[in-house]
């Protein structure tokens, strides 16, 4: 996976998206290409990395690499909603077995994914209280809670 950087972060924020279309219908495999198609403009406008992309008959699995900025639920809300808008207007036919203009289920699966193990992350964060700093270097002192100037005027008081 690519790191993103910007000039306040260094990122790598991957998503696996799962969804359904409504009644678990099945799509066409003319539906399916056009659903590629479509996901695959969406990420570029949007500035996403389309990483894997399979439509199968009754759900659609999305990977891909998104910004930091970018909330789960904006993205499928992006790509649910663009995408059935765009098939109802290309195939005329879903309609008939998509009543009320609803193609997907109201339902969708995330995973974020990402280049380290939850079992590394987890022994890392567990390990930060016995860490003294980088090696060579001295821990430093804390801070005094007051400052010499302030004791003097506290105690002109």
């Amino acid at each position: 996976m690519e790191t993103n950087r910007s000039s306040s972060s260094v990122n790598e924020v991957a998503y696996h998206i799962v969804w359904c279309p409504k009644y678990r219908n099945s799509l066409s495999d003319d539906v399916q290409s056009s659903l590629k198609l479509i996901i695959n403009s969406i990420a570029a406008a949007k500035g996403w990395e389309v990483r894997a992309l399979e439509a199968n008959d009754d759900h659609v699995h999305v990977f891909l690499q998104t910004g930091v900025l970018d909330a789960p639920v904006g993205i499928v809300k992006s790509l649910k909603g663009t995408t059935a808008k765009l098939l109802f207007e290309k195939h005329p036919e879903l309609r008939k077995d998509f009543r009320k203009g609803h193609l997907w289920s109201p339902s969708y699966y995330v995973g974020s994914v990402g280049h380290v193990s939850e079992a590394t992350v987890k022994k890392y964060v567990e390990e930060q209280r016995q860490r003294t700093g980088k090696p060579g270097r001295p821990k430093r002192a804390s801070p005094p809670l007051f400052e010499k100037r302030d004791l003097r005027r506290h105690e002109t008081l």
